[in-house]
């Protein structure tokens, strides 16, 4: 599976009506911000290309063969600390559960290396995320703290578990 997954960075013309649709999926964005957000076909336009002018954000998409299943994105960059934060979605329910955001995170890692000279990745998930604290850990994440209480998603109050990783 590692040769068929690949990231690069994400184009206008990369948005799709299933991409749009993933983030109207209840069960996709269950531990996400963005269930507190409209989507749209315009609305992706605009995000995509407002990352492509972020000098301190990234936005990748993750690709199996030439089919676009999910997004990455190196976010926050911090060139004087060289510290970025990722935050990730397998949209399509397709590839849950067949080890391609632990693949996504093991690439976002190398790019952030190689190519931003990075030392530090952080990133952050509600305690109830089993899928993406797994996968934080397979990369050898750490958790570095957590903070009680600190979302609210779904009517229901959540831990926020804090993952640093040392590059």
């Amino acid at each position: 599976m590692n040769n068929e997954v690949s990231l690069r960075i994400l184009k206008v013309e990369d948005v799709s009506q299933e991409y749009v649709n993933w983030f109207n999926e209840k069960s996709i964005i269950e531990y996400s911000d963005n269930q507190y957000r409209t989507f749209s076909f315009e609305t992706q336009v605009d995000y995509v290309r407002s990352k492509t002018l972020d000098i301190n954000s990234q936005l990748y998409g993750i690709f199996v063969h030439s089919n676009h299943i999910g997004n990455i994105v190196l976010d926050k960059i911090d060139f004087n600390h060289k510290r970025a934060e990722i935050t990730y979605v397998v949209g399509n329910k397709d590839y849950w559960g067949k080890g391609i955001a632990t693949l996504a995170i093991e690439k976002i890692i190398k790019i952030s290396r190689e190519e931003f000279q990075l030392k530090k990745l952080s990133a952050s998930c509600a305690d109830k995320n089993e899928g993406s604290k797994r996968v934080l850990l397979k990369n050898g994440f750490k958790i570095e703290g957590v903070r009680k209480k600190h979302l609210f998603f779904n009517e229901k109050w959540f831990d926020q578990v804090d993952f640093g990783l040392l590059i």
